[in-house]
């Protein structure tokens, strides 16, 4: 995370403001199993006729926590996407997808978000505004974020296989 952390114990409950992009290369590390990598926005241009123009190889995975405690975590996430406020999420999603993630709101409903994890994409959503104004009271980033996070992973994978590598424990 490259945002600015206010240093302070509510910081580790997410206090501080961090930027969605930094949310998301944080969690490549659930993804990757304890690896991070650098998040990609443009994967790959074609032309009008396919060809490509530019593509973007991954970058090399960075090892900086346990693998087994990376799947820990990620099943937790999993379940907070099987039942808890990420539901939304996952029941848009094909049932045969794994999906793992976490919903965040800020207080004051200014900024709500999910973040998600496929064995193929992690991917962020948030909502807000530029200057911090209450989306409306109530929201949350299950009822608003977590439904288009699921949307996009439900065209994601509306034509492509899941990867192979569903999610095993590590050994």
């Amino acid at each position: 995370i490259e945002s600015p952390i206010a240093e302070v114990p509510a910081s580790a409950l997410g206090a501080s403001v961090v930027r969605p992009l930094d949310y998301v290369a944080a969690y490549t590390v659930w993804a990757n199993l304890g690896s991070t990598v650098e998040p990609r926005l443009v994967t790959r241009i074609e032309d009008g006729a396919g060809k490509v123009i530019l593509q973007r190889a991954p970058s090399t995975p960075q090892s900086v926590i346990d693998p087994r405690v990376a799947f820990i975590v990620r099943d937790m996430m999993r379940d907070a996407a099987e039942r808890g406020t990420g539901a939304p999420a996952r029941r848009a999603v094909p049932s045969n997808v794994p999906v793992a993630g976490k919903t965040g709101t800020t207080n004051d409903n200014v900024d709500v978000w999910f973040m998600g994890v496929t064995p193929d994409l992690v991917a962020g959503v948030w909502l807000g505004f530029d200057r911090p104004t209450t989306i409306a009271p109530g929201v949350a980033g299950g009822t608003l974020a977590a439904p288009i996070w699921g949307e996009m992973m439900a065209k994601y994978y509306a034509n492509r296989p899941v990867s192979s590598s569903a999610w095993t424990p590590p050994l």
